[in-house]
């Protein structure tokens, strides 16, 4: 089913706000009989329902104070502007701005729940989806364009949390199937599989077997990946692209644990951090999906959940997922990046600069630095293991986003937007004249790597862990 709405006035510039509802994946969900479509958790299209009603029912529903406070806060200064990534390439398209796409919400919150509206809809500009249709381009700019970044809430003088705003607003669409086909097929994997990526337990333990065998010819002593150990201090959880496309960072990882001797195992069953939940707004799976890897620390008694390098993965785990799951914080959640500067702080590894000599420079991510609270550490990292670090400008929680941010990396739709708002970034990278470009976010490395390979950047990007790995110095026997 194609439902499609063209442009209003004023967005004919808008490349993404006409593109169609594709329905093929929920269609061949519904005949598949798919569990979790049948139990309820996974929503599909329905063309026949009142949607609209049930929008703005979920609207009354769900909307929370600190949403409401963003809602009305805004006094159209126009100062996120300057700071969107999309209206600093675009500057001429009013749609591109944050607070146009918050306003798509804003303006039925102001017919329908605000006295404002009510009152003197013309004047709050208030007003209401008429249909599908409207349904579907609220649906394209909410997805399409924003990656939820969150730099124009830091630039808001008002507080007004755009990126809330928009994700608030995806979780409703998401409850009527009114989503981005890769934005489905995505969280269909994971409600199905416990994992984003649909990797098999046969795939995931064979994958961990043929890096432990490759990590112990490397050092040439015996070495383990344990899975589902009990007691011990550090559970470690990956992202599902590390056993598709990365496995060597879980070598990497298995590496510097072994070294410094800690104890510490992968669970069979919840050791996937990333969450589509955050992205597709849907609180249930972002819930489910965290709950899975805190029972596992619960069921293993662990002494700490550690994260691999994930963005999104480190934000849900460590922050949002505890309320999603409604799951006390039992033991310590950490990036693997605090690991590792706590093995190198306390001698327990050691590292030698000079065998990452190329010039190295750091992207911020932006679910870990302005969602996450992970600024300084890799910092601290990457000058023990690098010997020329250089900074990246604008940095920190005012850095630009990868533009691969929010899902926008399984959204196909909107990729040629995508490249066109990457120019920011490939100007941030470019003129740090480094080789390589590190990330603590494996959704960062994708999207790093399409601005890369778009602007014909002559750098990769590259790991704390793999820079952390390369500098590691051995133990060896006594010199004396």
């Amino acid at each position: 089913m194609r439902v499609k709405k063209t442009g209003r006035r004023g967005e004919g510039a808008n490349p993404v706000i006409g593109l169609p509802l594709l329905t093929q994946s929920q269609e061949r969900a519904r005949t598949e009989g798919l569990r979790s479509v049948t139990d309820g958790r996974l929503k599909l299209y329905d063309g026949r329902a009142d949607n609209v009603g049930r929008f703005l029912e979920l609207l009354r529903r769900r909307l929370t104070r600190p949403l409401a406070a963003s809602l009305a806060g805004c006094v159209h200064c126009g100062m996120c502007a300057s700071s969107c990534h999309y209206f600093l390439v675009r500057p001429d398209d009013p749609t591109m701005t944050p607070v146009y796409k918050a306003d798509q919400i804003r303006k039925i919150f102001k017919r329908h729940l605000d006295w404002t509206g009510r009152v003197f809809p013309w004047w709050v500009k208030a007003a209401s989806p008429a249909d599908d249709e409207d349904l579907n381009r609220l649906k394209n700019i909410v997805f399409g364009t924003c990656s939820a970044c969150r730099r124009c809430t830091l630039n808001c003088p008002m507080g007004v949390d755009t990126a809330a705003l928009v994700r608030f607003t995806r979780g409703l669409l998401t409850e009527l199937g009114i989503v981005p086909e890769g934005v489905f097929n995505v969280s269909r994997d994971q409600w199905e599989t416990g994992n984003q990526m649909a990797v098999t337990r046969e795939e995931y333990l064979d994958t961990l077997e043929w890096m432990r065998e490759e990590v112990e010819q490397e050092l040439g002593e015996p070495v383990e990946i344990p899975v589902d150990r009990e007691d011990c201090d550090v559970l470690y959880t990956i992202n599902p692209r590390e056993v598709k496309f990365d496995p060597r960072s879980i070598a990497q990882a298995a590496k510097i644990f072994h070294v410094a001797g800690e104890r510490w195992t992968m669970p069979g069953w919840g050791w996937d951090q990333t969450n589509f939940g955050l992205f597709s707004g849907d609180d249930s799976l972002g819930g489910w999906v965290a709950g899975n890897v805190y029972e596992a620390a619960r069921r293993l008694r662990a002494g700490r959940i550690v994260i691999s390098e994930c963005g999104h993965g480190y934000r849900s785990t460590r922050w949002e997922g505890y309320d999603w799951a409604e799951f006390d914080q039992e033991r310590p959640t950490e990036s693997v990046v605090v690991t590792v500067e706590r093995s190198i702080r306390r001698g327990r590894i050691r590292v030698d600069p000079a065998r990452n000599a190329e010039p190295v420079t750091f992207h911020d991510s932006c679910n870990i630095a302005r969602s996450g609270d992970l600024v300084e550490e890799p910092r601290r990292v990457l000058r023990l293991v690098c010997s020329d670090f250089r900074e990246m400008h604008p940095n920190r929680t005012e850095n630009f986003c990868c533009t691969g941010g929010s899902g926008l990396l399984s959204m196909a739709e909107y990729r040629p937007l995508r490249m066109e708002v990457a120019r920011i970034k490939a100007e941030q990278l470019r003129a740090t004249g480094a080789k390589l470009v590190c990330t603590i976010c494996h959704n960062c490395v994708d999207g790093l790597t399409d601005v890369i390979k778009h602007y014909k950047l002559d750098m990769r990007v590259v790991q704390i862990l793999e820079l952390t790995a390369r500098a590691l110095v051995l133990p060896g026997p006594d010199p004396s």
